[in-house]
């Protein structure tokens, strides 16, 4: 093991102490707190994600990259649904508006006549 293996060692020991207490905070205070839609519990989530990421990118972390991977798994059927919603809601919205927009141009081509 070189100077960069062992850096790379003390640097793992290190995160892994960090993020101790944001395993403890995502396991037992956010599930009690938030429910699985809550922004703020999906925000924490993806901060966790990333947080993972990077430290199983630049620290070659196995264990980081799977519990990377395991929390996006479990909070993308709650993304998705979120996604649909917002989706269904501007599609709505974008009905709506071309009644308007329809009502407005038949409208003005009956005045103008």
């Amino acid at each position: 093991m070189g100077v960069i293996g062992a850096a790379r060692t003390l640097l793992r020991v290190q995160y892994e102490i960090v993020r101790a207490p944001m395993s403890v905070l995502d396991q037992s205070v956010l599930p009690v707190v938030f429910d699985d839609g809550a922004p703020a519990r999906l925000a924490c989530e993806h901060l966790l994600v990333g947080c993972d990421r990077a430290a199983a990118r630049w620290l070659a972390d196995t264990p980081a990259a799977t519990r990377a991977d395991r929390l996006r798994r479990r909070s993308a059927p709650t993304r998705y649904a979120l996604a649909r919603g917002s989706r269904r809601t501007h599609l709505a919205t974008d009905a709506v508006l071309a009644r308007h927009r329809a009502r407005f141009e038949q409208r003005r081509r009956h005045t103008a006549i």
